[in-house]
């Protein structure tokens, strides 16, 4: 796959077995300012890899409940679930968590913008 590093300003392939492997440029070590060129012939929006709070809920709604736990335990320490069409984020303590807020924090950071992003292609090609 083709990453492409701003602060080194170099191209480079990388593999990455998961949707949430951490992909880092080979010279600078940063994780945050690689982007994803190409995946599978389908290019990524221009300015990152963002979504809008409808297709945010879609994936929420009809994702691959799997890698939706997985992204919110491990990078907000939230419990994802879901009945039917509904679903649910949740903190420790079993409040509900505000999903506007939730999704904002998505979209201001790039590594978690991929992830969502990532995990909305799986959702659109059905893989």
């Amino acid at each position: 796959m083709k990453f492409f590093c701003k602060k080194c300003n170099i191209e480079f392939d990388e593999e990455y077995s998961t949707l949430f492997d951490i992909v880092r440029c080979p010279i600078c070590k940063k994780k945050d300012i690689v982007l994803n060129l190409i995946q599978q012939g389908v290019h990524p929006p221009e300015v990152g890899f963002g979504i809008s709070f409808m297709e945010f809920e879609d994936v929420l709604e009809e994702g691959k409940e799997s890698y939706l736990q997985q992204f919110f335990n491990e990078e907000f320490n939230l419990q994802f679930s879901r009945e039917g069409e509904e679903f649910y984020l949740k903190d420790k303590s079993g409040k509900k968590v505000n999903l506007k807020e939730v999704y904002e924090k998505t979209q201001k950071d790039g590594k978690l913008q991929r992830i969502i992003y990532n995990i909305y292609y799986v959702l659109l090609t059905g893989m």
